[in-house]
């Protein structure tokens, strides 16, 4: 973690990544990126869990991976934007998830579906956007998450709100919906617990407990791959 953040080669050139054989540079940022090897997925599912946790914590009744949210998807055979193939069990409504997380009764109103991603400013499309402004990497993200398959306006008519929660990986900043998130669970949290622990206090361990998932299963895809 700490060669990573303060930018020490993990070797003394480029090479070929084992999992996808692709070009592994020699700080490891490919490997935040890396598709192959279970690496991103097992990051998703950490910060995830983090967060459930979290709520959990805070007495919001949370729920992982709540099924039969949203009405049939798209039919066996299509493919997704990134490239990867729908099965058989996709054109099943049950298996639609748009709730990484759901909460069933959200700051007093409907219920909350927050679906977690992380993204980063190092892939080549996102390269111009990082350096000019880093913040812009996740509310592009958020934006994409909204509009994909129109999962917000899906949720909308099934009278849930749907959060996007999308955090960078190289840095760990959040996108603005996830910021707004973290100080209203810090807030609960805090009411849940007499107060002994103010609004500030939690908001900074919960954050900081974050952080520390997402860096080290930066570092440990990197391990993985040199």
């Amino acid at each position: 973690m700490l060669r990573r953040w303060l930018r020490v080669p993990f070797a003394s050139k480029d090479s070929i990544c084992p999992s996808c054989e692709g070009w592994l540079d020699s700080f490891g940022d490919h490997a935040l990126t890396c598709c192959c090897g279970g690496d991103r997925t097992r990051r998703h599912n950490l910060i995830r869990n983090a967060a459930y946790h979290a709520a959990a914590a805070a007495r919001l009744d949370p729920e992982l991976e709540k099924p039969g949210l949203l009405p049939q998807r798209m039919s066996a055979g299509s493919s997704y934007d990134n490239g990867a193939s729908t099965g058989a069990s996709d054109g099943d409504a049950s298996f639609r998830r748009p709730a990484d997380v759901y909460i069933p009764r959200w700051q007093r109103g409907p219920p909350a579906a927050w679906d977690f991603a992380v993204t980063s400013g190092l892939r080549l499309e996102c390269l111009s956007d990082a350096v000019q402004d880093p913040a812009r990497i996740a509310t592009r993200y958020e934006d994409l998450k909204c509009s994909f398959k129109d999962t917000r306006d899906a949720c909308q008519a099934q009278g849930i709100s749907f959060v996007p929660m999308v955090v960078e990986a190289t840095g760990g900043g959040w996108g603005k919906s996830a910021r707004c998130v973290w100080s209203k669970l810090a807030k609960s949290t805090s009411l849940s617990r007499g107060e002994l622990e103010t609004e500030s206090t939690c908001a900074i361990h919960f954050l900081q407990r974050l952080s520390m998932v997402l860096h080290r299963e930066n570092a440990r895809a990197c391990l993985r791959r040199f």
